[in-house]
């Protein structure tokens, strides 16, 4: 069971994002991505934060999630 469990998390980690989206943050709230690079696993994306600036954030790890 607990192997089937990790794909899907690895699903809703790597949702797919583009340049303008809004998304929410757990730690930093919400922000715009300004740029991404790579797919899946490597995704990779820069947000920009009201309070705290840009972030460089692999999208795998980041926890985003997008806001409608």
């Amino acid at each position: 069971m607990t192997t089937n469990d990790v794909p899907n998390e690895a699903t809703d980690a790597t949702e797919e994002f583009e340049v303008g989206d809004q998304v929410k943050h757990p730690k930093w709230g919400v922000g715009n991505i300004l740029f991404k690079s790579g797919s899946g696993e490597h995704a990779k994306v820069v947000v920009v934060f009201p309070e705290e600036g840009q972030k460089k954030l692999l999208v795998k790890k980041a926890k985003l999630r997008k806001v409608q």
